[in-house]
């Protein structure tokens, strides 16, 4: 069973000294980070996702979802720190959108968040050095290199409309079902405790596309829209590539998050040379490097 099974509640360590935004304020947040765009765009639809999330599932959010900023002048510097948990993880997201002189409130932020239960801390080039700093405060020798550095790719809902998304009568395209689930998280390579959880979580309330093989009814590749507000899980089982696959279940998905308004975006590591190849040819043009600290591999 990959529901979550306790409440969620706020650490007791620092909490008083932030400011908790409530979910009907997440928007005025969302949209601090629409000015220079798309500059921002990374954090402009994480948080969009969060949104409609709360907006299809209130208890959802409730349950494991929160941001807090350290003051109430976050509609001005835009400073938050978003955490969300589950029985299976326990995810820091923290950014800024003003300029350097706000940069001392985001370590202040940072100091407040009870390093204890959380298991990931995302954070983008802007802020790596202020958050490398926080970490070496608390111990970390941190290397960026061993941070899953990945490099953040954007295209323009009106380039995704562009995009040509061709018919194929070999493959069955479709949404993913959550019985799908366990079968793309033992292919993922960044299997965990908690990624079944996230795979199915993503299934149930955003965009996803598989393709299925017509006879078999075999899912043969897929893709989703995960909760970082990306294009994400893409991938081909062996026997089924070189077919295309790939580049078209991309494109129905730059097709589909434009007729819902959204651009499209991702994260590519510099290694995966195959991703970064397609998403190019498609028109994606790369904005920055995003972070990933697994507390895990430090504390072991």
């Amino acid at each position: 069973d990959a529901r979550p099974r306790t409440i969620f509640t706020m650490s007791t360590n620092n909490s008083e000294y932030m400011v908790a935004i409530p979910t009907d304020q997440w928007p005025a947040l969302r949209n601090v980070y629409r000015q220079n765009w798309p500059k921002d765009a990374y954090t402009y639809f994480m948080l969009n996702n969060y949104i409609n999330w709360a907006r299809r599932d209130p208890e959802l959010c409730k349950r494991e979802v929160r941001i807090l900023s350290v003051d109430n002048d976050w509609s001005e510097h835009g400073i938050y720190i978003l955490e969300d948990k589950s029985d299976y993880f326990h995810v820091v997201h923290v950014d800024i959108c003003s300029h350097a002189e706000d940069m001392a409130r985001l370590q202040l932020a940072l100091s407040y968040v009870d390093t204890t239960p959380y298991t990931e801390l995302l954070f983008r080039d802007k802020s790596c050095k202020i958050v490398k700093k926080h970490l070496e405060h608390l111990g970390y020798m941190i290397n960026l290199k061993t941070c899953y550095p990945s490099k953040y790719y954007h295209l323009h809902q009106d380039d995704c409309l562009r995009l040509e998304v061709r018919s194929r009568n070999d493959f069955i395209m479709k949404p993913l079902n959550v019985t799908d689930a366990k079968y793309i998280d033992d292919a993922w390579k960044y299997k965990s405790a908690g990624s079944l959880y996230t795979i199915v979580r993503n299934i149930k309330y955003n965009l996803s596309l598989g393709a299925y093989e017509p006879n078999t009814g075999e899912l043969c590749a897929w893709v989703m829209y995960c909760e970082l507000g990306t294009i994400a899980f893409l991938h081909v089982k062996d026997n089924f590539r070189r077919r295309g696959l790939a580049e078209d279940l991309v494109r129905s998905m730059c097709h589909k998050l434009a007729e819902q308004g959204c651009d499209a975006t991702a994260h590519i590591e510099d290694t995966n040379e195959a991703s970064t190849k397609l998403f190019r040819k498609l028109g994606f043009q790369p904005r920055e490097y995003n972070y990933w600290f697994i507390k895990a591999d430090y504390d072991a």
